[in-house]
Parts: structure tokens; C-alpha cells; sequence
């Protein structure tokens, strides 16, 4: 469920791309440290997006410096220091890219089951040096996806029931070790992404998943072939609405001590996650 959360680049101001690149670059190097090498496989903006989020919502000014790394050894290249924030998003994915492979080897057939199965010997190792510090965290995220595996064994033609079990998830760990209003307004922005995540998806995979008989709530409800106008458009009117979920608790964040990320943050909002449904309600006009 993951690589829909982009940005739109050519809106991005000059120094804004580099912080985000530079943000991508110090979370890879932080997986190294926290989950160990072979965790950066998995490495995906999508992390980095609840990276700036996090520090966004904590006040926490990134420091920023350059090194250069096994890709890119001759020149130096701007990365986001050590912090708290890059931390969590590490251990965070870490543990949920585990699951993620687990769901993958049961679910998937053909190469991408073969990927699953040799990665999860891999994956393992960063998630149990995750769980020395998110044990609590991991056993949340165990229990959300029993309860999103229950609903697809049922085949529940809902797809409200399981968005929410997977805007729970993402609820959890975004908010996981915050307290007060900090709390609040993470979980309030993760269970809204959640919920867009598991849609997109969803909606994404539709034509694959009834081409292999896999469960599907929006095949369930629309079938295989195409959507028609007015499907597509209560379509788009959910994804909207999450968005605005999103939104509404990123006014609450004072983004005075990262400018740049709340920027960021903004521009994923406003022009690249819409991007993304736009083209794949296209995709299946």
C-alpha cells in the first residue's frame, strides 16, 4: 500500500526539493543505523512524508549536513541529521514494511510472492531491532492487521469498514509516543492518510485483484469493468473528503520551526496526492 503519496515537484521551490531530498537521504542512512542496512531496500517517500509530518507536528527543527554515501560517493549531498522524528519513521517502517511482506507472501502470486518470500528472512532482522524500542507499537499494528485480514476473509463488500482499520493503523503509529494536543493532531493526520492510503489502493488494484480472484470492496461493489461517471465521481468525493481530514488537522500545526517541511507537506496535499487519484480514476473511466 504504499507509493502514492507524492509530491508535484514543479510547484516545489528550489530549496524545498532539496530539503526533501535531503530528508529521503537522512532517513535512508537513519534506517541504517536504527534497523540496519538491509532495511534501506524498502525505503519510500511515503516514510518520508510521515517523517516531515512528525517533525511538523513535534516543532522539531531538522539540522542538516553534507555526506556523501555508498551511491553517491564522490560528491557530497545535503542529508537531514540524526532526529528524533527520522528515527520513529524508521523503526515505524521497518516494522510495517515486515507486515507488509507477510501480507505479500500470502496474498500475492507469481514474482511478487517470490519477492515477498525472500525478503522476509531479510526484513525480519530490522523489524525485531525495531520492536527493542516499538514492541508495544508493533503488537498494535500485528492486531490492526488480523483485523483487516478478518474483513477480507469475510469479503465484506464495505470498503469503509476496512479503510478504517488501516486509517486506525496508520493512526497509531504516527501519534505512537506523543502525548496531549501533539497526539491528537498526529493521529488525527494519520487516520486520515490511512484511510486515503487504503482507498487509492484499493481502487489502484481493482482490475488486478478481480482478474486473480483476490477480495476487493470496490469490485465487490462496481464489478470489474469500467466505472461510470457518476461511480467515479462518489469516488472522488470520498478521497476528497480524507484529504480535508488531513487538512484540517495540518492548520493546527505551527510550522514556524520548518517552514520548508510545512511547505512540503502542503504541496503533497494540495497537488500531489489529487494528482494520483485524478490518474487512476482515470485509469478505470
Amino acid at each position: 500500500m504504499f507509493g502514492y503519496i507524492r509530491t508535484y515537484t514543479p510547484e516545489l521551490k528550489v530549496r524545498e526539493h532539496e530539503c526533501y531530498r535531503a530528508a529521503y537521504c537522512g532517513l535512508c542512512r537513519e534506517m541504517g543505523r536504527c534497523t540496519g542496512c538491509t532495511s534501506r531496500l524498502t525505503l519510500s517517500y511515503d516514510f518520508v512524508f510521515l517523517a516531515l509530518l512528525r517533525l511538523c507536528v513535534t516543532g522539531e527543527k531538522p539540522t542538516f549536513r553534507g555526506r556523501r554515501c555508498a551511491v553517491h560517493p564522490l560528491k557530497k549531498r545535503p542529508m537531514m541529521e540524526s532526529c528524533d522524528a527520522l528515527s520513529h519513521c524508521a523503526r515505524c517502517a521497518a516494522i510495517l514494511n515486515y507486515h507488509k511482506v507477510l501480507d505479500d507472501r500470502a496474498d500475492e502470486r507469481g514474482i511478487k510472492r517470490m519477492r515477498a518470500m525472500l525478503l522476509r528472512p531479510i526484513l525480519s532482522s530490522g523489524r525485531r531491532r525495531a520492536m527493542r524500542v516499538y514492541g508495544e507499537l508493533d503488537a498494535s499494528i500485528t492486531a490492526h492487521l488480523e483485523r483487516l485480514s478478518a474483513l477480507e476473509r469475510e469479503r465484506t463488500d464495505s470498503a469503509d469498514l476496512p479503510a478504517n482499520v488501516f486509517g486506525e493503523l496508520v493512526r497509531d503509529f504516527c501519534a505512537y509516543g506523543l502525548e496531549g494536543a501533539q497526539a491528537k493532531i498526529a493521529a488525527e493526520l494519520g487516520y486520515h492518510t490511512g484511510r486515503w492510503i487504503y482507498l487509492i489502493d484499493a481502487l489502484d488494484d481493482r482490475e488486478a485483484d478481480a482478474a486473480h480472484g483476490s477480495y476487493n470492496p470496490f469490485v465487490l461493489l462496481y464489478g470489474a469493468g469500467e466505472l461510470n461517471e457518476e461511480q467515479r465521481q462518489t469516488l472522488s468525493a470520498h478521497l476528497i473528503e480524507e484529504l480535508m481530514g488531513v487538512e484540517r488537522a495540518l492548520d493546527l500545526i505551527d510550522g514556524g520551526a520548518f517552514p520548508e517541511g510545512e511547505a512540503i507537506l502542503r504541496n503533497i496535499l494540495y497537488l500531489g496526492m489529487p494528482r494520483v487519484a485524478k490518474d487512476i480514476l482515470c485509469k478505470n473511466a
